[in-house]
């Protein structure tokens, strides 16, 4: 645990990750000093005789924080690499994508008997710490990958659409950062999932083996057969056996038999896991039938690729609550094949005029109530003829709540209050 002897580091940004890292470089032997801005204002750090510094994820790449270390020649790291260099020796899975990242990084720690870490909320150089050697599975975001330069023993790529544009400056710059899950890899394998479009894959640089999915026939990699999940031409177990719902969890767990199996579990592991699995807080979860309407929380839902897999995954007439802080969020992909089955949308927040404005171009603003905020967005999904109420944003929570999570426990109590 000496990787970072004689090593000097500030770590700037004092979230989760920031003071995880301070405390993983000392216990590796380092020095590290935490610093972050001061309402609002960037506090330089005192020196510039650094070894590296370690941004946090939610820090944008036009802070000061990057001007401060290009001028001072310092190397820019993120939280991500000080868990990889503690966990040498130990397997390591990187799971980045659009969405699905949780539920494939769950499901990999499961069939591997590995640690679930990172995005989800335990830092990697955490996990790292822990004095086991089980392998750890990394969930990681655009943001992470910005700065990281990790080696993961297997990666995956879940999916790739428009997301977090106003963070990354365009798609090709969001999609150039998750392909950096695997530029820095040392031969290990690729696994890459069915629904990312060979565009997204423009940077990608790598020396690892590139493993496929597909839910549509053969493939070198995990594939679906006669009702089967296969890997490299084995069966591994019906499809029955996935107790998640919808085609976008028969796609994630085809990356996650994948990436598994390519760490060496073994078939009980993989169909065990597969079996007992449930779905993510937030995620096309059932909150329960009130006035006479079902209503499904899918809050996780924070882009357009997400709410169109919700939608998906929901039966009945539905009434689709979207909106709250873009991403310079395009809602066009989704009224583009808007499902019959929607009857109604009720836009919410600060997008709400945004989705009315979609809503229009493609022919559906009739269908469209504009609300201010979650309260009067579900008073008025419950005065529609939809059978079920389906709340999958498309959109941040950051306008009205402080995360998510927070956003569909509101939603649940604002549901159970219905007179």
């Amino acid at each position: 645990m000496c990787k970072f002897l004689g090593k000097r580091y500030f770590v700037y940004g004092d979230g989760l990750s920031g003071r995880a890292a301070c405390r993983a470089i000392k216990a590796g032997g380092g020095k590290a000093k935490l610093y972050s801005d001061d309402r609002g204002v960037f506090v330089p750090p005192r020196r510039s005789e650094y070894d590296g510094g370690i941004i946090s994820p939610g820090i944008k790449p036009s802070h000061a924080i990057y001007e401060y270390c290009r001028e001072n020649g310092i190397p820019v790291m993120g939280e991500p690499d000080i868990g990889f260099a503690l966990a040498d020796g130990r397997k390591t899975v990187g799971v980045t994508g659009t969405n699905g990242k949780t539920t494939v990084t769950r499901l990999v720690a499961q069939m591997t008997d590995g640690i679930a870490c990172g995005n989800i909320g335990y830092p990697i150089s955490t996990a790292a710490c822990d004095g086991s050697d089980k392998p750890l599975v990394c969930e990681l975001s655009s943001f992470q990958l910005h700065t990281a330069k990790v080696s993961p023993s297997v990666a995956v790529i879940t999916n790739v659409a428009p997301d977090h544009i106003d963070w990354h400056g365009g798609f090709a710059e969001y999609c150039a950062d998750k392909c950096n899950i695997a530029r820095y890899m040392d031969g290990g394998a690729l696994v890459i999932g069915e629904d990312v479009p060979l565009g997204a894959l423009d940077s990608l640089e790598t020396t690892a083996e590139i493993v496929y999915c597909s839910t549509r026939g053969y493939v070198d990699g995990a594939y679906i057969k006669d009702g089967y999940f296969m890997f490299e031409g084995v069966q591994v177990c019906p499809l029955d056996y996935l107790r998640l719902k919808g085609e976008h969890n028969v796609k994630n767990a085809l990356c996650a038999i994948a990436a598994a199996m390519l760490c060496g579990a073994d078939g009980d592991s993989v169909r065990a896991a597969l079996s007992r699995v449930s779905a993510d807080a937030h995620r096309v979860e059932d909150v329960g039938v009130y006035c006479g309407k079902r209503w499904v929380d899918d809050s996780k839902g924070t882009n357009v690729s997400a709410s169109m897999a919700a939608v998906e995954a929901t039966d009945g007439r539905l009434c689709l609550i979207l909106g709250g802080r873009g991403k310079a969020t395009d809602f066009s992909p989704l009224f583009e094949r808007l499902s019959p089955r929607v009857v109604a949308v009720v836009a919410m927040g600060e997008t709400a005029q945004a989705v009315r404005d979609c809503a229009v171009k493609f022919g559906y603003g009739s269908m469209v109530t504009v609300t201010d905020g979650l309260k009067t967005a579900v008073a008025a999904a419950n005065g529609t003829d939809a059978d079920t109420v389906l709340l999958s944003p498309a959109c941040a929570s950051f306008d009205e709540f402080g995360s998510y999570a927070e956003r569909g426990e509101k939603y649940a109590q604002y549901v159970k209050s219905l007179k």
